[in-house]
């Protein structure tokens, strides 16, 4: 009686609202491709339609889809998401567990959350490798490489991006390899490596080409225009932005065209055209603003304002340049935050307010050093352990197959030349010497690995576990300056960053770290830290 029921819910729904499709043995699932397209979708009553469903995969699935046409029907059904993921785990669906993972990631990017964002998208990738969707597996990896991106650590990007592209390339998923190719480019732009950058983004423009793609085709000229703008070379990059407008302007996409204008605001900044660069950039502020694209949005305020103070009209210039500067904040965003407390400075300076221009300087170095960016740092320096380490592994298994070989080569040569006794002899000699050579070279990369091990152990302990050296200060002399220069130092700080951090010369520092030793009878900055550890 309940299936009747239903289905008579399910065509009225289909007459009235085009919601859900017919599909075989009596199961009905949403045509997502299908019903994408169309507007004004009763999201509520195709929810509550397929709640009353069995918990099977095909109502994952349903749910997964209601979610993804809420995304354009708002407002964003994010308890649909949390409920398909609970079904998934209550039956062990690892695809659905996987994708539900992967989406949640996607959606804590757009709200700038990157480290969840992060979190989640790792989490998904034990489920993607049990699970029989392949092409859900290596948009997580591409995803995985944009959120690495985002948080600049682009040699975990183009890691991730370069695992999406191996499997695209086996299962011939053009579009995905696009995607990595873009992606890959993208990190070589920031780590300035334009020319490989141009190699990329030439690439993924060939793959959209032969797609007939042409909003991906958009982001490469795009791309590649912003790649050529670094290396100076304006006129090449004019072309490229002028094609990705045209594209844009073809399908009418606005928000491309909010970017494309952007990114053109920035190329004839960079070439002190100040009036052209406005221009672009007064085009893309309300767009942004409407998309509520805040990344890019603070990053064009925040230009726009460094324009008018190029203009000398400082009012505006403020006003832009705050705006930036407090919708950067609120998203955390680094670069622009710096980008923001710089461009302020410059501009107070300029009005003759030097006290005020100062403490923005300030403000900016402070929040350089901040808890926010000292995060980023430590997931680099990490990652660069955790890198060393591995290429420490494996040469230390080419020193055992070397080992192999030698041994091999020392039995063959005194079994084969029994004639040339001596020379055998010696030459088994040489070789178990070498092989006891790259022993002890084996044994010493085991302590640089105990060593690393230890390093980021230390790590670790040294977040959680701040010392306050103050309340045995009088047990060893030691004034205030000399205290907080001593903190510095367990924090493995040099002395240049120190005096940075002091607002102090380095003379004066060398001095303080001079009396420091005497007072705690050390020899150098690692006793001193060492010694700091057991006040």
């Amino acid at each position: 009686m309940y299936k009747y029921f239903l289905l008579i819910l399910i065509v009225i729904s289909c007459k009235e609202n085009n919601l859900i499709k017919d599909s075989s043995n009596n199961q009905y699932k949403i045509d997502y491709k299908f019903f994408s397209g169309q507007k004004n979708i009763n999201i509520d009553s195709l929810y509550q339609i397929v709640t009353k469903t069995k918990n099977d995969t095909i109502k994952i699935n349903n749910l997964i889809s209601i979610f993804r046409l809420s995304i354009r029907n708002r407002p964003l059904r994010d308890d649909v998401l949390e409920k398909a993921l609970a079904i998934s785990k209550s039956i062990n669906y690892q695809t659905g567990i996987a994708n539900c993972l992967s989406r949640k990631g996607v959606n804590a990017r757009y709200q700038h959350q990157y480290l969840k964002s992060l979190k989640l998208h790792k989490e998904a990738v034990p489920y993607y490798e049990n699970s029989w969707d392949i092409e859900s597996r290596i948009k997580n990896l591409n995803s995985l490489g944009v959120t690495y991106r985002r948080l600049n650590i682009e040699e975990e990007a183009i890691k991730y991006h370069l695992e999406a592209l191996k499997l695209s390339e086996k299962i011939d998923f053009t579009r995905s390899i696009a995607i990595a190719f873009n992606g890959i480019g993208n990190a070589y732009v920031t780590l300035k490596k334009y020319d490989d950058a141009i190699e990329y983004f030439n690439r993924s423009l060939k793959l959209n080409m032969i797609d007939k793609n042409e909003r991906g085709m958009g982001y490469d000229y795009s791309n590649l225009g912003e790649a050529y703008m670094f290396k100076q070379q304006y006129d090449t990059a004019f072309q490229y932005q002028n094609k990705a407008l045209e594209i844009a302007d073809k399908s009418n996409n606005k928000n491309d065209k909010a970017i494309i204008y952007s990114a053109m605001g920035l190329m004839f900044q960079n070439k002190e055209e100040w009036n052209k660069a406005l221009g672009y950039y007064l085009e893309a502020i309300p767009i942004l603003t409407k998309h509520k694209s805040k990344r890019l949005l603070s990053f064009t305020l925040i230009n726009t304002g460094i324009i008018y103070t190029q203009l000398k009209e400082f009012n505006k210039a403020k006003e832009y340049i705050n705006s930036g500067l407090q919708l950067s904040t609120e998203i955390s965003s680094k670069d622009n935050i710096l980008l923001g407390y710089q461009a302020l400075s410059k501009l107070l300076e300029l009005e003759g307010d030097s006290n005020e221009a100062f403490k923005n300087y300030k403000s900016m170095v402070i929040y350089r050093d901040s808890i926010f960016n000292i995060k980023s740092e430590n997931n680099i320096v990490a990652m660069n352990i955790k890198y060393d380490t591995e290429k420490k592994d494996e040469e230390i298994k080419v020193l055992y197959l070397e080992n192999e070989v030698n041994k091999n080569r020392s039995i063959i040569l005194f079994l084969s030349i029994g004639m040339l006794f001596a020379l055998s002899v010696f030459s088994f000699v040489y070789h178990r010497m070498k092989i006891k050579n790259n022993n002890m070279k084996i044994d010493n990369m085991r302590g640089q690995i105990e060593a690393h091990l230890s390093h980021i152990s230390n790590f670790e302990d040294n977040k959680n576990n701040k010392h306050d050296l103050s309340e045995n200060i009088d047990k060893y002399g030691l004034s205030s300056r000399e205290l907080e220069v001593l903190n510095n130092i367990t924090h493995g700080m040099k002395n240049q960053e120190i005096a940075d951090k002091m607002y102090v010369s380095l003379a004066t520092i060398k001095t303080h770290t001079k009396n420091i030793y005497n007072k705690l009878d050390v020899r150098n900055r690692m006793e001193a830290a060492r010694k700091a550890q057991a006040i």
